[in-house]
């Protein structure tokens, strides 16, 4: 009984401090400017198009003509991707605040952080590029985030599909600022690749705390449930095969690229989320950072045999 007891006011006090830490953040100012060139560029009349090329030449670039631009925004399809994105963000309000509580919590632990202008565009569908951060701006397709079901993603394959949904919006923001603060690994060992992309998934949960671990992976509750209980059995399978410090491009391919599942050449893949690496990598990262908590703004800085050695990794049975 003392047990539960001692238990519950830990909890309690951890809940506590995580509430006062949120509430400091949210008071945190922070503005959120953005420039919403799909909306400027289809609802601009044709024999205007000359002031809004002038105005922002860096969406316009000069190696498509003005005739090119001025088909593209004639085009009926094209038009009907933008009004989709219309029905889809309306006035993109809400997604602004995401946005402003991402940058909040960006700046909370990154002090040196400044807000980046949002810029929003039609992208054809180039949902390998959903969210581009760079330098002073956060550039979003806002085309990638339509709905899995929906009718332009028919020819997309259904995993991939799977994420394009406007929930995942801040997750991919997130993300995006993730990779600009952490530093790729030099050595491409499966290790190195597991611990990188356990840190990027892991300060992007410190950007999105309320977000849940799943759809920060962008697993489904299933997926995510199977990896949860095999934890134990992924982690035996990379050490009796020997994976860890392996450079084979293809272990990468197998287990941490985005796929329908897992590649361990059992009965059980299908079964598996994809990229299973990158959820041991964020069990590795968040038990070092357990016994680590002052390191975050170190965490690009730490090599990953100094954190996989200091997190003593014990997966879940």
């Amino acid at each position: 009984m003392k047990y539960f007891y001692f238990l519950f006011i830990t909890l309690s006090l951890i809940l506590l401090g995580c509430n006062r830490t949120e509430r400091k953040i949210a008071q945190i100012p922070m503005e959120v400017k953005v420039l919403r060139i799909d909306s400027i560029f289809f609802h601009t009349p044709a024999k205007e198009f000359v002031q809004i090329k002038a105005k922002y030449p860096l969406f316009f670039p000069e190696n498509t003509t003005d005739e090119e631009w001025l088909e593209k925004q004639a085009d009926s399809l094209q038009r009907a991707l933008f009004s989709e994105t219309e029905r889809t963000f309306g006035d993109f309000s809400q997604e602004k605040k995401e946005i402003k509580r991402i940058y909040q919590h960006i700046k909370y632990y990154f002090p040196h952080f400044k807000s980046v202008k949002v810029v929003t565009v039609t992208s054809d569908v180039d949902y390998s590029s959903r969210v581009i951060y760079a330098d002073s701006l956060l550039v979003i397709g806002l085309d990638n985030y339509l709905g899995a079901k929906h009718p332009f993603y028919v020819d997309i394959d259904g995993y991939i599909a799977q994420e394009m949904d406007k929930k995942y919006l801040p997750v991919d923001v997130a993300l995006a600022f993730a990779r600009a603060i952490i530093p790729p690994e030099r050595n491409a060992t499966f290790l190195d690749a597991m611990v990188y992309e356990g840190k990027i998934l892991y300060l992007a949960q410190r950007f999105l705390p309320s977000m849940q671990e799943k759809d920060i992976l962008k697993y489904t509750q299933e997926k995510y449930q199977w990896a949860q209980e095999n934890e134990a059995q992924i982690w035996r399978y990379f050490i009796e095969n020997q994976l860890l410090y392996s450079t084979d491009r293809k272990i990468l391919s197998r287990f941490i690229d985005i796929a329908p599942f897992s590649k361990f050449y059992l009965e059980l893949d299908n079964q598996s989320p994809g990229g299973v690496g990158r959820f041991i990598g964020l069990s590795i990262v968040k038990q070092y950072m357990e016994k680590h908590p002052e390191a975050l703004q170190k965490l690009g800085l730490i090599s990953t045999e100094e954190l996989f050695k200091k997190a003593n990794y014990k997966p879940k049975k």
